[in-house]
């Protein structure tokens, strides 16, 4: 029987789901958090400073937890060395560890967390301690939150709406003030057949949002509480596999010709159409593209936008249809990069990385990661994915994806203060985006380009992209590039 060690919430170990003896103290439970969570093993000289300099023989204490640790996690770990390095054998596991992991939680697992990193443990320890102790517990109280609100969205994909407004409950009590988690409640609300409670959880939501902050709920968590008939949307459209198909080609042509309303109306039929023809796999491409069209045609990144993510997602793994599947894992992590939920980013592009991708879906994959990289300022990285997608588009014949991890390079070089080595990577994402007339992602480019050219001293140059980028920006009612 594996061990699992629990550290969010009061710390427990257990095995086969019951209690079993913990270490003694505090202080063992302190240094295990530390072993399990650090970037890197720590010198026996760092684990002194941190928890044990107060002691009368700290190298003696240290020894002494260690060697507590070592009886209480029996044949489930080995800690030695220095750096002291703690190894869990295979079968043996840490809550902590899951959430990152990628692995779907079962129903057990999600309602054990929400609580704290070593939740009730006080300990006198070091200032360096104490500011890293509350820096992983806002850490893992936000990877928390982001996989309870992917699970309510990945069971009301599945068709599970109660317990999905379970789950969107326990989140609200996590962050009252997230309208995302109102979006997700009111809406499992209505599709498990209460639409009167999804009205008063509508109109409570409004109310605290006005209490609170002093304006209204967004139009999102109004809208969960209507549940269209999908029919009545597809009246008088001959509702065929060959129709939707039309309906997506069509509108994936608005998107690239940049006619953004005219699209999402297209895609919105096509997920109709693929509805009502029961057609799994065309359902989930639309839900897919209609999501893309959301995100980067019109800045979509709530509660609406995932859910498509996730019901399409849900759609394509049915259907075997893995190209489809890869594309909304990497939507999924591009919407975590933008939510700051870097440990789900990397779950998801693991994910999508683990299915078949062709060169083009594999650019857009590294370009995703090289951004969540970049956004973290590990730049050797970013940099790396990022030119590695740069090779999958140029033999993908992606000439927009490789223009847009072109501007991504440019702006870790002007993050690094390298000005002029981005104003020439720059310039080539530029070329291709005008070459390409991918309007929409002009004002991105042209505002790093600008700021490169203030930093080497052009400042009418700066001036003139500026201008153009901020009306093109307004012109598309997006101003999130800038």
């Amino acid at each position: 029987m594996g061990l699992t060690v629990r550290l969010l919430g009061r710390p427990v170990l257990e095995r086969d789901g019951r209690e079993v003896q913990a270490p003694r103290g505090r202080k063992p439970w302190a240094l295990l958090a530390y072993l399990v969570l650090a970037e890197r093993p720590p010198s026996r000289h760092r684990l002194v400073s941190l928890l044990f300099a107060d002691a009368d023989d700290p190298l003696r204490a240290l020894r002494w937890n260690l060697s507590e640790l070592r009886r209480a996690l029996t044949d489930a770990a080995t800690i030695a060395g220095d750096p002291v390095q703690l190894r869990l054998h295979d079968g043996h596991r840490t809550d902590v560890q899951t959430l990152g992991s990628g692995h779907r939680c079962d129903e057990g697992e999600l309602a054990r967390l929400g609580g704290d990193l070593l939740e009730g443990i006080d300990l006198d320890a070091s200032p360096a301690f104490e500011a890293w102790l509350v820096v992983e517990r806002q850490r893992l109280a936000a990877s928390c939150r982001a996989l309870l609100y992917e699970a309510a969205l990945d069971a009301l994909a599945q068709g599970r709406p109660e317990p999905a407004a379970d789950l969107a409950v326990r989140i609200l009590e996590l962050d009252p003030l997230n309208p995302d988690y109102h979006t997700v409640l009111v809406r499992s609300l209505a599709e498990a057949g209460d639409g009167r409670g999804a009205r008063l959880q509508a109109a409570r939501c409004r109310d605290l949002f006005r209490r609170e902050l002093g304006q209204d709920a967004p139009p999102s968590v109004t809208r969960a509480a209507e549940i269209a008939d999908s029919q009545a949307s597809v009246r008088g459209v001959v509702v065929s596999r060959a129709s939707g198909r039309s309906y997506l080609d069509a509108g994936r042509a608005s998107l690239l010709a940049g006619a953004v309303d005219l699209a999402l109306e297209q895609l919105r039929r096509a997920v109709d159409v693929a509805r009502s023809a029961e057609d799994l796999s065309l359902c989930a491409e639309s839900l897919v593209a209609l999501a893309g069209g959301k995100i980067h045609g019109a800045g979509g990144r709530g509660a609406e936008v995932a859910g498509l993510l996730h019901e399409g997602l849900a759609a394509a793994r049915t259907a075997g249809d893995e190209r489809t599947a890869a594309a909304a894992c990497r939507e999924l992590a591009f919407l975590g990069v933008q939510l700051g939920h870097h440990e789900r980013v990397n779950a998801w592009l693991d994910e999508a990385e683990r299915l078949g991708l062709d060169d083009s879906e594999h650019a857009r994959v590294l370009g995703v990661r090289g951004m969540a990289h970049s956004d973290a300022a590990d730049y050797p990285v970013a940099l790396e994915a990022l030119h590695r997608s740069i090779e999958h588009a140029e033999r993908a014949g992606g000439r927009r994806q490789a223009a847009w991890s072109r501007s991504m390079i440019g702006r870790i070089h002007l993050l690094r203060g390298e000005p002029a080595q981005a104003a020439l990577v720059l310039d080539q994402a530029l070329e291709t985006l005008h070459d390409t007339r991918w309007t929409a992602f002009l004002p991105w480019a042209e505002s790093f380009r600008a700021e490169a050219a203030l930093d080497c001293g052009e400042p009418d140059t700066a001036g003139e992209l500026l201008e153009h980028a901020w009306v093109l920006a307004t012109e598309a009612r997006d101003h999130c590039w800038m």
